[in-house]
């Protein structure tokens, strides 16, 4: 609200700000059963806007998160921080990010 009326204070018209869809592409470690999975997954989608796109299951206890959100909402190093919040490595795959 202070932005508006700033804005109004100003002479400018208040500029509504436009959700943009980013996508990101998490690799996830310590992926040793199917219940990994599923607490990762978990712990993504209690993240606001955060949708799994993909998963790819890696052939040494790892997997690939193709992971939507809206980067208004939340970036990659909340993604980040999720997945080693419930004790499992995650770092972002060269050439995603928002």
């Amino acid at each position: 609200m202070k932005h508006l009326l700033l804005a109004a204070s100003l002479g400018l018209a208040p500029v509504a700000l436009q959700a943009e869809e980013a996508e990101t592409r998490l690799h996830v470690t310590g992926l040793t059963c199917p219940s990994c999975s599923y607490i990762v997954a978990t712990a993504l989608k209690h993240i606001d806007t955060v949708e799994i796109a993909e998963f790819a299951e890696g052939e040494a206890e790892d997997g690939l998160y193709v992971l939507r959100y809206d980067d208004l909402v939340t970036d990659p190093e909340a993604l980040i921080a999720a997945v080693t919040g419930v004790g499992y490595g995650a770092s972002l795959v060269s050439g995603s990010g928002s």
